[in-house]
């Protein structure tokens, strides 16, 4: 992964970045140390929980952006389980990143991957402070909270303390649990998800974000191999919301044929085709050279995004 962000974020030269853990909120803040006020990036990682894009913020505050890992669950002082998560854990570190002297208020982005691509469409939706958006591989609707273990339902998120409306899962994907327990066969997550968007499609409408609230375009990346969730359709019903209700950007998603769903991170050594998740092998998708390929395509799109959503933010009117 940092290879490939490394190589492909943006063509500046890099300059060391500083990295200090945050006190407003559980991750990494790291910052240029060029003079001057700085774009911002807030980078929101997946049902991994904890802390886990802050290598990732290195590499981007190296070409000149203030990057800041937020961690919403799984880690010290955060709930353990991908459940009922508040939108406001984001919007702690928005306000602070927001009062850094080193940062332009007025070119903050949000860049979420899987669920936290989910998450990144919510907050950007709930936040104006927000000029741009990078979901990959994400859903533009909630979905049921991850538990571990039996529990009643509960949604991933929370508004103002009340739960965000969601799509529940069906009875296949506890079915794929089994399968792969019993049969000592990769976890195939993909199967579960289908079914769910399918039983439970009335539920979608509700459960979407209010993506006509965001204030900046929306860049959606999405593989057509991916094995743990739809996310071209999810992509696509996404862009189909934004254009209905007349979003004013321009918004883009991007499909990359034979990608799985952690292609953006894929590196010649990683190629995250299948990753471990306790004691399952979890099917990721896509071949080794289509993440590769798929990586290596949209690097360069998503620098140069960032670059325009950011500067136009920049140039509005009034600011």
């Amino acid at each position: 992964m940092l290879t490939t962000v490394a190589l492909l974020l943006a063509a500046a030269t890099p300059s060391a970045p500083s990295c200090a853990n945050a006190t407003a909120f559980t991750g990494t803040i790291c910052a240029p140390q060029t003079p001057g006020k700085h774009p911002a990036i807030l980078l929101l990682g997946g049902s991994e929980g904890g802390n886990s894009m802050a290598p990732a913020a290195a590499k981007f505050a190296q070409y000149g952006y203030v990057a800041a890992s937020v961690a919403y669950f799984n880690a010290p002082g955060l709930p353990k389980t991908l459940e009922n998560i508040p939108v406001e854990t984001i919007g702690k570190a928005i306000a602070a990143i927001a009062k850094r002297d080193d940062v332009d208020p007025n070119r903050i982005a949000v860049m979420g991957a899987s669920k936290g691509g989910e998450l990144a469409l919510l907050v950007a939706s709930t936040y104006p402070q927000i000029h741009a958006v990078i979901a990959d591989v994400p859903s533009p609707f909630a979905w049921q909270g991850i538990a571990q273990g039996p529990g009643p339902d509960s949604s991933s998120w929370t508004v103002g303390g009340k739960p965000v409306p969601y799509v529940h899962y069906s009875s296949a994907m506890g079915a794929q649990f089994g399968a792969a327990f019993t049969t000592h066969q990769p976890l195939d997550l993909r199967k579960g998800y289908d079914a769910a968007m399918q039983q439970n499609k009335a539920e979608i409408p509700g459960a979407m974000f209010h993506l006509e609230n965001i204030h900046g375009p929306v860049l959606m990346l999405a593989g057509t191999d991916d094995q743990i969730w739809n996310s071209v359709a999810q992509c696509e019903i996404g862009m189909e919301y934004l254009h209905a209700h007349h979003h004013p950007y321009t918004d883009a998603c991007l499909q990359y044929p034979g990608a799985g769903h952690m292609f953006l991170f894929a590196t010649p050594q990683h190629a995250l085709t299948k990753a471990a998740m306790g004691p399952f092998t979890l099917l990721l998708g896509g071949t080794p050279q289509a993440n590769l390929d798929a990586a290596k395509q949209a690097w360069p799109k998503v620098s140069a995004f960032l670059r325009d959503a950011l500067q136009a933010a920049e140039n509005e009117p009034g600011k």
